[in-house]
């Protein structure tokens, strides 16, 4: 017994995937909490450390000096006026737009208190604004220096309902009769003017109005006062929720102002910019209050070695510096009793710092910070000011202040032992979880029974088919666990010193499996496919490819073949294909040309489609009579001629070629029967005339029998002389008989017969021969009559005959098989034995004449047993069949059973009944 590989059995695969399910479960887990410790600024290297000496607190003190530095860079250009603590304060929108710098001052007029502005900026909302319309003054009340006035759509449109302002409408230009004004009551001038008055109301009140070309605003008293107006489309369209200083709005500004008169997109983009720097100033301004003195246990100054300007959390610090001489060497000093703290001074490359968690140069995973980073970050930052400066902080290591650093160090002495045992185990699981693959990618499709490739039902889907099911399943559940590792990302930053939460975990975790399974599926069917070399053979792209191949041969096959077709008798093909090209030029060309009457073309079209009808139905009728010639002379009617008198043209020829076979088949059919006829007669004749003198002969052999001659040879010759005349006389009664049989001229006394009975008295008529050639007889015959309907002594005949070649051809010390069967209609006969000579022949050829198994004619015969047995079985209306199968011969003998008979007496014909 062939011995079972254990490592392919399904148990071990089970415990496989179900270990693959865990590893990447536990890995999943391991990951995530990997994630959070690194979020957190935890690194492999921490390992051991106190807080303030790894890598943890250095990337937190980065990023508190990043979000300081930031936030200096962008409040500084308004520090002087916030230190000085002017309630009047003020910036010109002129400074923004022509980006000088900003003097705090009202230098042209449209300026806005920065208080204002911050409360503006909190509110900020560009979203939506009040349509402004922009008017030109009329030549009689323009200035030099005013061209344009400005109202808000409102305040426009209240003018027009106090009668301030009017209308004046150009009719013409807008075309009041024009569909887009005009109504069925609208007749007259007057009313179309209401119409387009009333139209741009409604387009002034929604901001709409394209067009106001050929509209004039008058006075109450008919002056015109703007000859032209038209709808502001600019930068931003505000809605004021304070005031400029000294004016109303901006539109005041802008219509009293000459400087700002033409300028109204300047203004209100300046304005946008300036509300937007504001709102930024006022977040950056934010931060630091968060780093203030008693909010943050990092301390920082900044230096403006220019201007001598001091920016620090720390007041005192602060104070001492302003008193002293501002250098390097005196902030060192400052902060020397401080630690741990850096120090940065812009045009050198001195980076101090006693921190023990940076590092010289940057290290694998690359986001860790360094000296360089950190001096290239602050210079950055600090860079937009002028002048060079000098950056410290110091953070206070006892920690009294809730802040990052504070949380910082919670969360580092809670976690900082478990980086380096959970990025090891988390190692493991890979590890684990690829060798469980590799296992599995052994042992696909196979068993442990056996050496066989086994493929599932999956396996024998189309390979595009199968692969897109499972990319589809991954990528939708993939792209799920996506957005949750994303999402909690983002929850383990907001969360700070929280881990990811329990149900956001469970949810990863699952899809990650399903993820897995889908996965496995796929991978372990490519695995399979692969090593049943199914990959391609079953590929959708493979029977495309292999259908155009096929598509092609076969139309370069048609083309070859539609060649080939006009290639033979080419007169004959191109005289139709002629012919046809010339009805439809005749009908469509010549038609079309010259007769432009479309009646009489349909007219002459229609009869010309007659005449082709008349046609196809005249040679659908001489292909008819053809036919019918063809049917009566296959059916045996060689006498049938084919009428000629409505035939014509090649019709008419192959007609004529078919009366003239016909008469031939029947001239060669009548010579082969007289042929037949002389054949059968010679050899009766022959036959008779060799029996006169053979019985003689016999008579005389039995005369000199009876003499008692005493010698040995005459005795002996006598008996060869007895032996041979035997022979002959057997040879002469076969050849008449093999003739009558084959020609159907013996007279049959057909009676009810039992098969088995008659073959019982054969096989006991054949006992002792089949004894001396040591041939075993197995009988199988059935318990019930076989009753058949036959000519018992021809019947006896045949079954004389066939189990004489057995006791011939037989080889000895074998079984010969008899078998009869009643199969539903039928009596069906089989015997089977060994042959003692090789059978390399056709089982057709041994029912011929004077064929005999035996080609060395070792055995007494000349070859008509079979071909007897043949005809007399068919002439009773049976069936005779020969099988050969290597050395094995069998005879099958069926007769119609007797039940089946017809009423009229008469053989029936005998269907193909069932042999085995």
């Amino acid at each position: 017994m062939k011995k079972k590989k254990w490592q392919r059995s399904t148990g071990i695969k089970g415990l496989l995937l179900i270990l693959q399910y865990l590893l990447l479960g536990t890995g999943i887990f391991l990951g995530l909490f990997l994630l959070t410790l690194c979020t957190h600024g935890l690194r492999l290297s921490d390992s051991g450390k106190d807080y303030l000496d790894s890598k943890a607190f250095a990337n937190t003190f980065y990023d508190a000096t990043y979000d300081v530095t930031h936030a200096i860079s962008c409040t500084f250009p308004y520090t002087d006026s916030l230190k000085e603590d002017i309630p009047g304060t003020v910036i010109d929108l002129n400074e923004i737009a022509t980006d000088e710098k900003i003097s705090f001052h009202n230098t042209s007029g449209l300026a806005y208190s920065l208080s204002d502005l911050e409360k503006w900026a909190k509110d900020f909302d560009t979203s939506s604004g009040n349509p402004i319309v922009i008017c030109h003054l009329a030549s009689s009340d323009a200035t030099d220096s005013l061209f344009w006035c400005y109202y808000y759509v409102d305040d426009f449109l209240k003018r027009i309902d106090n009668g301030e302002f009017t209308f004046s409408v150009n009719p013409d230009y807008y075309g009041y009769d024009s569909e887009v004004f005009s109504t069925d009551e609208a007749s007259t001038e007057e009313t179309g003017t209401n119409q387009i008055i009333s139209q741009i109301r409604e387009d002034l009140h929604y901001g709409v109005a394209d067009d106001l070309s050929g509209i004039q605003i008058e006075a109450s008293d008919g002056k015109v006062l703007f000859d032209s107006i038209s709808l502001y489309q600019g930068y931003y369209e505000p809605t004021e929720a304070y005031s400029p200083q000294g004016a109303d709005s901006v539109l005041a500004v802008l219509n009293s102002d000459s400087r700002w008169n033409s300028r109204i997109e300047e203004a209100f983009e300046s304005l946008y910019n300036l509300l937007c720097q504001v709102e930024f100033y006022t977040q950056q301004k934010q931060v630091l209050e968060s780093y203030s003195q008693g909010h943050s246990n990092m301390s920082y100054v900044y230096i403006n070695e220019e201007t001598g300007q001091v920016l620090s959390n720390d007041s005192k610090l602060a104070d001492r510096l302003e008193n002293d001489s501002i250098s390097k060497d005196t902030v060192s000093n400052r902060l020397s009793g401080k630690s741990p703290y850096i120090l940065i001074q812009s045009g050198s490359d001195d980076f101090t710092s006693n921190l023990n968690g940076l590092d010289n140069q940057n290290t694998f995973p690359g986001n860790d910070i360094t000296y360089s980073s950190w001096k290239e970050s602050v210079g950055s930052m600090l860079s937009g000011i002028n002048g060079n400066f000098v950056f410290a902080a110091c953070v206070d290591q006892t920690f009294p202040v809730s802040d990052t650093f504070s949380t910082g160090k919670t969360f580092f002495d809670s976690y900082s032992r478990y980086p380096q045992p959970v990025f090891f185990l988390f190692l493991l699981c890979i590890l684990l979880f690829l060798a469980s693959f590799v296992w599995l990618t052994t042992v696909a499709g196979r068993k442990s029974t056996d050496e066989e490739l086994h493929l599932c039902f999956f396996d024998c889907w189309p390979t595009e088919l199968a692969a897109g099911f499972v990319l589809f399943s991954c990528f939708s559940v993939a792209s799920l666990f996506l957005r949750c590792l994303s999402f909690a990302d983002y929850q383990i930053a907001k969360l700070q010193a929280s881990l990811v939460d329990a149900s956001l975990l469970f949810t990863l975790l699952l899809l990650g499996l399903h993820t897995l399974f889908w996965f496995q599926i796929g991978y372990l069917s490519l695995v399979r496919r692969i090593k049943a070399k199914q990959l391609w053979k079953n590929s959708c792209l493979r029977w495309l490819l292999r259908l155009l191949v096929k598509i092609t041969r076969k139309t370069s096959h048609k083309l070859h073949s539609l060649a080939d077709f006009y290639s033979r008798n080419t007169a004959a093909r191109l005289k139709v294909t002629f012919a046809f090209l010339g009805f439809v030029f005749f009908k469509y060309v010549i038609f079309g040309l010259f007769l432009g009457n479309i009646q009489l073309f349909f007219l002459f079209s229609f009869c010309a489609d007659l005449l082709l009808l008349f046609f196809c139905i005249t040679k659908a009728y001489h292909r008819e009579q053809i036919i019918k010639g063809l049917k009566e002379i296959s059916d045996g009617n060689l006498q049938y001629k084919i009428s000629l008198e409505r035939l014509s043209g090649d019709d008419k020829r192959m007609a004529e070629y078919i009366n003239n076979i016909g008469s031939g088949l029947d001239a060669a059919v009548e010579n082969s029967v007289k042929n037949e006829r002389m054949k059968t007669e010679l050899i009766t004749n022959v036959s008779h005339d060799l029996k006169t003198p053979l019985t003689s002969i016999i008579s005389y052999i039995d005369l000199l029998k009876r003499e008692n001659f005493t010698d040995p040879k005459v005795l002996e010759y006598l008996d060869i002389l007895e032996a041979k005349a035997s022979r002959l006389k057997i040879l002469t009664e076969d050849v008449v008989e093999a003739s009558k049989a084959s020609t159907g001229n013996l007279t049959l006394n057909m009676t009810n017969i039992d098969f088995a009975e008659m073959l019982h008295q054969v096989i006991g008529e054949f006992e002792e021969c089949l004894e001396a050639h040591h041939l075993t007889m197995m009988v199988q015959f059935p318990d019930e009559p076989s009753i058949i309907y036959a000519d018992g002594q021809r019947l006896w005949r045949v079954l004389e005959n066939i189990f004489g070649n057995v006791t011939k051809y037989a080889m000895e010390d074998t079984r010969v098989y008899a078998e009869v069967r009643n199969s539903r209609d039928h009596v069906i006969f089989t015997l089977k034995n060994i042959s003692s000579q090789p059978l390399n022949f056709a089982a057709e050829e041994l029912t011929e004449r004077f064929v005999r198994g035996d080609v060395a004619r070792n055995t007494e015969g000349i070859g008509l047993g079979l071909s007897i047995a043949k005809s007399l079985t068919e002439l009773q209306g049976g069936k005779f069949q020969l099988y050969l199968d290597g050395d094995l011969f069998k005879v099958t003998i069926t007769f119609q059973a007797q039940s089946t008979r017809k009423a009229d007496g008469k053989v029936p014909a005998q269907p193909e009944p069932e042999v085995r």
